[in-house]
């Protein structure tokens, strides 16, 4: 039996509109190409499974997963999309912020959108055991590099500071945060984050489709201003773009 790796992505819908579509199309085809580089997958097609999901469930507000399912062996592969529960933070947890803790793994292939069952299964229980809201990688050099479903930053004076992107993947979010930050004042450090470090940051935050850009109060046992005002100017910037 041939094994099936799975490439996939995941959009947000506001008001029965895909956002940022192109850029998660784009980011899909290339984690699908770099399993299968023969195979044919084009936007238009992409879009049509999007709406077509939308549409016959009448979305207004909230998450598609697409999957691209591979069968390397047969040189096959089939695509869908459909919609997923989600969890937005909850007022609080922006006003806040939200408890995180660490976990040590280094992800193989940082850059793609892979599937790994295994992983999603561990962060999970420890999401749920714990009372936190994510969990944040600590790879082999003791450096921390992302949340397993969403990027993370740090904010010291005027750097937002980020893992190197060839250690994380890059999150569509995190494209327009990147965008945003310029007019916000904020100069982006890329740079290794040894876990050490973390205590003389300011502020922190995680990115993603769900929680757009959300305070984080706690890194285990380490606090993190959550009125940090770049941060808060940041979000405010964040959160007119995407309206």
């Amino acid at each position: 039996m041939s094994e099936i790796i799975i490439a996939y992505d995941v959009l947000r819908v506001i008001n029965a509109k895909p956002l940022f579509a192109k850029d998660h199309f784009t980011r899909l085809k290339k984690s699908a190409l770099s399993v299968d580089n023969s195979i044919k997958f084009n936007e238009k097609t992409f879009l049509s499974k999007i709406f077509e999901e939308i549409n016959s469930n009448k979305i207004i507000n909230g998450n598609i997963k697409t999957q691209i399912f591979i069968d390397k062996q047969n040189k096959s592969y089939t695509i869908e999309s459909k919609q997923i529960p989600h969890h937005y933070p909850e007022n609080r947890d922006y006003l806040n912020g939200v408890n995180t803790m660490t976990y040590k793994f280094t992800r193989k292939d940082p850059n793609n959108k892979i599937f790994n069952q295994q992983i999603r299964e561990i962060t999970d229980k420890m999401i749920s055991t714990n009372q936190v809201y994510e969990v944040l990688y600590v790879n082999s050099e003791n450096c921390l590099t992302e949340g397993s479903r969403s990027n993370l930053f740090f904010v010291r004076n005027d750097e937002l500071i980020s893992a190197p992107l060839s250690d994380i993947l890059p999150g569509v979010t995190r494209k327009f945060i990147l965008q945003e930050a310029k007019h916000t004042g904020l100069k982006l450090i890329e740079k290794k984050i040894d876990l050490n470090e973390i205590k003389n940051f300011d502020a922190a935050f995680i990115s993603g489709t769900s929680p757009n850009i959300l305070p984080i109060k706690k890194i285990d046992e380490i606090e993190f201003s959550v009125n940090n005002p770049k941060l808060r100017l940041l979000m405010k910037n964040f959160d007119i773009l995407i309206i």
